[in-house]
């Protein structure tokens, strides 16, 4: 009996990460989303979180009347992350300066509002290249990084 709730409780301990869509910066709203649904796939892909579905941020985002390019700090996140049950929730940039395009990511712990972690990747050239190794390397390193 004892290890039958020991079973339970291990599953009922799942952590839930929601990831909000990056903040365009000398890009389009839709380079922006989907480079935003590649990293939600890559963290699922990891196994490390339960990740909310884009789905439903997109919801909440609506229901709340907030602007994309609006909700980009940690106060917004958390407000975010609270109504999605989430416990962490990534926000962040993706930008274009002269010919280099970068990647800034941030884990955000809603419960206290302390950023965890941060990840950053950056590549003179073209877009294209965030698409797989940018957005891949975002990811490991937010998964290397976080010890929640």
């Amino acid at each position: 009996m004892t290890l039958l709730f020991f079973i339970s409780f291990s599953f009922s301990q799942q952590e839930y990460i929601a990831v909000m869509t990056l903040e365009p910066m000398g890009l389009t709203e839709q380079e922006a989303n989907i480079l935003s649904e590649r990293l939600t796939n890559e963290l699922v892909e990891l196994d490390k979180y339960t990740v909310v579905e884009r789905s439903n941020v997109d919801k909440i985002m609506k229901e709340m009347k907030f602007q994309y390019s609006g909700c980009t700090d940690t106060q917004c996140a958390v407000k975010i992350g609270e109504m999605l049950n989430s416990n962490y929730i990534v926000i962040g940039s993706v930008s274009k300066f002269g010919d280099t395009y970068s990647i800034d990511a941030r884990i955000i712990d809603v419960e206290t509002s302390e950023v965890l972690t941060s990840a950053s990747y950056s590549h003179k050239g073209d877009i294209d290249n965030l698409l797989n190794e940018g957005v891949n390397e975002i990811s490991n390193q937010l998964y290397a990084i976080s010890e929640f």
